[in-house]
């Protein structure tokens, strides 16, 4: 006994030798044969203490495989042992037949400046997401170089759609459009969706007619995630939006939040009876803020989801994934969380230089199963 727990022991030692990018893209999610949750050990016994579980369809970093054990890193960047005879490995870019992957990421000034890295945006969204509703698109000439540049650098396994429009609709630098980009694989435009249509309001133009709730009102699109069999089983409207800053006066931004209850009325509308209506992207509020607007629709967990300038990150968890009917969209597992990956740069610092500000979030949803509407 005291000689196999000691090989065990040497090959762990050993295996912390190698590099961990040697499997940094694949991930461990519980087998078929969990239904409540997989624990997660801080060490490779099965009577060592439980430091956090996975739930089905959730999904932890594989570092290291190691005899009946794999190591894996959470998403609060806790590091642990999952019991092989109740897990799987699923590569972090393949879809599943029963889950996606979807999310929001405010990326900075996207399409300014000449210091954007491009193929470690690629790398995690590839990585990451199967939808993901892009934020702070920056106009530039009336065009969004930068949503061009991005999908271009994702090559053609995705695609996306992009407002026709920025917001406000005037040839202001500031402006910016909302982009949705998709996995061809895992997800499609439901039939006649062929880009995002904008809530309507005051487009903040030289020509806008009526009141401007919104500095950039959000823009949507109907989504399908089919399975092998081409059927599809879950369907979902998703929204992208960007809340007004006023130099932080969250009363200003309070009030236009309010509005989006009028948004998702307008969601409701373009595709009658449907439930999984899905708003995601950059509120400017904290949880307790948005709370009191919508007491149970924001489905967000986690710490700050901005950074500083050194890269270090905030206590502002500003961006968020809300949802219409909390009970209608069951296929939303868990929560979204945040996706501390600022390790994908050389150094803190360089990411929020050269990738964004904000961290991105994530949630999966089940795609398999009886859909509400």
């Amino acid at each position: 006994m005291r000689r196999s727990v000691f090989v065990v022991a040497c090959l762990f030692l050993f295996s912390g030798l190698l590099p961990r990018n040697s499997v940094a893209q694949d991930r461990v999610t519980p087998s078929d044969r969990v239904s409540t949750r997989l624990n997660v050990r801080a060490q490779p016994d099965a009577g060592s203490n439980v430091i956090g579980s996975l739930q089905p369809g959730q999904s932890a970093e594989l570092l290291e495989s190691i005899p009946n054990w794999y190591r894996v890193r959470l998403q609060n960047s806790q590091e642990g042992f999952v019991n092989k005879a109740w897990a799987k490995i699923a590569s972090a870019t393949e879809s599943t037949a029963e889950f996606i992957r979807l999310g929001s990421w405010n990326i900075k000034k996207l399409g300014h400046g000449s210091s954007t890295d491009f193929p470690v945006l690629a790398k995690i969204i590839n990585e990451n997401y199967d939808i993901i509703a892009v934020i702070e698109v920056m106009q530039k000439q009336r065009a969004h170089p930068g949503y061009d540049s991005l999908l271009n650098t994702l090559g053609s396994s995705w695609s996306g759609m992009v407002t026709d429009k920025p917001r406000p609709n005037n040839s202001d630098s500031n402006s910016e459009f909302y982009a949705i980009l998709y996995r061809t694989a895992a997800i499609r435009p439901c039939s006649g969706w062929k880009s995002l249509v904008y809530h309507k309001d005051n487009d903040g133009g030289p020509n806008g007619i009526g009141p401007d709730y919104f500095s950039r009102e959000p823009a949507f699109g109907c989504f399908e995630a089919p399975l092998k069999n081409n059927q599809v089983e879950f369907d979902f409207l998703l929204a992208g939006y960007h809340a007004r800053w006023e130099g932080g006066d969250t009363n200003a931004t309070i009030a236009e939040a309010g509005h989006l209850k009028e948004v998702f009325q307008s969601m409701a509308q373009a595709r009658p009876g449907e439930k999984d209506l899905i708003i995601a992207g950059d509120f400017n509020l904290v949880p307790s803020q948005l709370q009191k607007i919508f007491p149970n629709g924001d489905r967000t967990t986690g710490t700050g989801s901005t950074l500083n300038s050194s890269g270090s990150r905030t206590a502002n968890l500003y961006d968020h994934l809300l949802v219409y009917d909390t009970y209608g969209t069951s296929e939303m597992i868990g929560n979204a969380e945040v996706l501390d990956l600022r390790s994908k740069a050389s150094s803190n610092t360089t990411f929020f230089k050269t990738v964004s500000d904000h961290l991105p979030i994530v949630v999966k949803m089940r795609s398999s199963g009886p859909d509400d509407d």
